[in-house]
Formats: structure tokens, C-alpha cells, sequence
């Protein structure tokens, strides 16, 4: 039998699951034929004629003059390589036919345009990506547990000269991020309950872009981070009038 694992990996590189098996088979046994490769690769014997010519087609398999047909597979680094290759010419591909799609002018939306975003890992790649796209200044708002979390973000933004403004209800306990930016004293200051408040980031860069981002946990509930954010000119000046208490009366 073949090993699981290694199909499971030939797999994720693009070959069919009778190919890996097949090759798998193939490379285990030197030199076969269709009965052997069938017994080795547990794949219907009708499959296998298809896999072997696939895999002929892509120079990884060889084959023997005359009848019965004998197969040989390509050495497993030169296989890899041609693997990797294809693999690599394909996302190749793929990335020019999407830059090429992404020049062409998009259609009118006549709605606001709101995106949502689930998931920690990727709230922090779309921060980080409207923080490369910063010309002027970047404001952060949040509980103090969400500031700090996202740190490495901030000192992005100041080795990129974005200036960074940060507010929070505690300002205690975001004070090293002044090493990164301003913090802000509110204007005004929202009281809300000590337990079980959930865990907020408020992001806006150039008055320009916006996303807000929460997270909630208790004893009974977990809810992972999810975030919105757009940069619809009608939502983002709405989002600007009411993020006007976030703005400093005086800086420390």
C-alpha cells in the first residue's frame, strides 16, 4: 500500500488522487506494470490506464516499448522539481489573470459597500493592509486590551512616518504605545459595565478608511473577533461625524 501522507501531500500540489496513488505506487515499486501499480495503489484498474497517461503527459512516468507496457517514474527530487514548476507557473498565472481582472473598471455600486471580516488572523491582515495604503495619519481607538494586541501594527505604522494617534477609556494602560504615537485625551468618555464588556478596536485611516472590530467572551459565550470595514465615501463621513469625540481637546 501506499503511504497516505505522501499522496495527501502530492495532492495539495495539484494532482488528482489517482495520480498521487498511482505515482506513490509507482515510485515504491521501481519498474511495473498495470497489475502491480493496481495492487500497490489500491485504485481501480480503469483508473489507472487514465492516471499513467496524465502523469506521461506531465514527463513524471515513462513507458516501455512493446507489449505488456512497462512504467517507470521520474526520481522523486526530479519529480518534486517538475511539480513545483507547473505549480509555480501556475500561480503565476493565476496572480496575473486577477491583476488583470482587478485594472478593469469596476461596475457602479449603487449601495454602500461594507465589508465583514471573521476571524482574528484575518482582521490583522486587513489593518495591516489599510496601514500600507496610509499617507497621513491613522487613529486607533479601542479598549486597552485591543490596542496592545495589536501592537507590532502600530510600530508598523511609525516605521512607515504615519502619524498615530491612540484612544482609550484607560489610558493608564496603553501608555507604552506612546513610543508609537499620540495618545488622546476624549473629549468625552463613554461609562460602560466592568464585566463582560466586549473587546473593541475602532481603526480609521486618512478619514478615509474605516473598520471596527469586536470581540466577546464569557463563561458561556465565545465570540471570535469579526470586524467591518469600508471606504464608501457616504458611510466613512458618516463614520467621521461620529467619531468626533474620539478627537484630542488636549494631547498628552
Amino acid at each position: 500500500m501506499v503511504d497516505d501522507k505522501v499522496v495527501g501531500k502530492l495532492m495539495a500540489l495539484g494532482l488528482t488522487a489517482y495520480e498521487a496513488r498511482v505515482f506513490s505506487a509507482l515510485t515504491r515499486l521501481g519498474e511495473a506494470g498495470v497489475g502491480d501499480i493496481h495492487t500497490v495503489a489500491d485504485v481501480p484498474r480503469s483508473a489507472i490506464y487514465g492516471a499513467l497517461e496524465k502523469l506521461e503527459r506531465r514527463g513524471m512516468v515513462e513507458v516501455s516499448a512493446g507489449r505488456p507496457k512497462k512504467f517507470r517514474p521520474l526520481a522523486p527530487g526530479a519529480a518534486v522539481s517538475r511539480i513545483e514548476s507547473e505549480f509555480r507557473d501556475s500561480l503565476t498565472d493565476a496572480r496575473e489573470g486577477l491583476e488583470a481582472l482587478a485594472r478593469k473598471p469596476p461596475r457602479e455600486a449603487p449601495d454602500a459597500r461594507i465589508w465583514i471580516i471573521k476571524g482574528k488572523s484575518r482582521v490583522r491582515d486587513k489593518i495591516e493592509e489599510i496601514i500600507a495604503s496610509t499617507e497621513g495619519e491613522l487613529l486607533v481607538a479601542g479598549n486597552p486590551e485591543g490596542l496592545l494586541e495589536f501592537e507590532a501594527l502600530w510600530a508598523r505604522a511609525k516605521a512607515m512616518k504615519v502619524k498615530v494617534m491612540f484612544s482609550s477609556p484607560d489610558e493608564k494602560k496603553v501608555a507604552r504605545l506612546a513610543e508609537y504615537g499620540e495618545i488622546l485625551r476624549p473629549r468625552f468618555r463613554m461609562k460602560s459595565p466592568e464585566a463582560n464588556t466586549p473587546n473593541v478596536l475602532f481603526v480609521r485611516a486618512d478619514r478615509k478608511t474605516i473598520l471596527f472590530a469586536s470581540e466577546y467572551e464569557d463563561e458561556d459565550h465565545v465570540e471570535e473577533m469579526t470586524a467591518f470595514w469600508t471606504d464608501d465615501g457616504s458611510v466613512v463621513r458618516f463614520m467621521n461625524y461620529l467619531s468626533e469625540p474620539l478627537s484630542p481637546s488636549k494631547k498628552r
